[in-house]
Formats: structure tokens, sequence, C-alpha cells
């Protein structure tokens, strides 16, 4: 078993903004606004994005037991699955956009 690099919060200092889990491209960030948020290690490839963006401090990187190996597919398939899911939010918002404005544009027919 080898060391690898993974995110940890200080649940203490977390004020909850949400900003961490916005910019995680690989979805290894549980938590909602207003309530501290942890970091799924399983799923966490030590990218240190959350680090940079975190207005508290409370993110640092630490070193854990864990081969990458093992984690190399799991952390595509997130990325992966978080870009699908991103597109298809866009997506629909667009369709819910089209939708209100072609039933606005037709109350003033």
């Amino acid at each position: 078993m080898s060391q690898r690099s993974v995110a940890l919060i200080d649940e203490q200092n977390c004020i909850g903004c949400a900003i961490c889990i916005e910019v995680c491209p690989f979805d290894a960030i549980i938590g909602a606004q207003n309530f501290s948020h942890r970091i799924n290690y399983d799923e966490c490839p030590g990218c240190k994005i959350c680090v940079d963006k975190c207005p508290t401090d409370c993110i640092k990187v630490v070193e854990i037991n864990q081969s990458k190996n093992d984690i190399k597919e799991k952390v595509k398939y997130n990325f992966d699955r978080r870009k699908l899911r991103k597109e298809g939010l866009q997506k629909k918002y667009e369709e819910s956009i089209k939708e209100q404005l072609d039933r606005i544009s037709n109350n003033y027919k």
C-alpha cells in the first residue's frame, strides 16, 4: 500500500458556503449550503482545486494509505458523471427558458 493525497476539511472552521462543492470536478465533497462539508476520500484525487477556492482556508491536503491505482477508474467515472449532470442541467434550463418564452409570446398574440 502506498500513500496518496486527499483533501481534508476542518469542519470546525467550515462555514458551509458550498464553494468547494461547486468547484470540485470529481463530486468528492459532500454537504449542503450552511452546513459543514466532508470529503469522500474514495473519490478525491487530491487535485487541490478546493483548497485554493476555500474562503476560510479550512481545507488542506493530507496523505492517506491507499494505492493511487485503486482510485483512477473511480475518479474518471465521477468526473464524467459530473460533466454529464452539468450538461443535463444546462439543457433542462435552456428548455425551460424556451418554454417560458413561448408561453409569454402566445399570451400576447
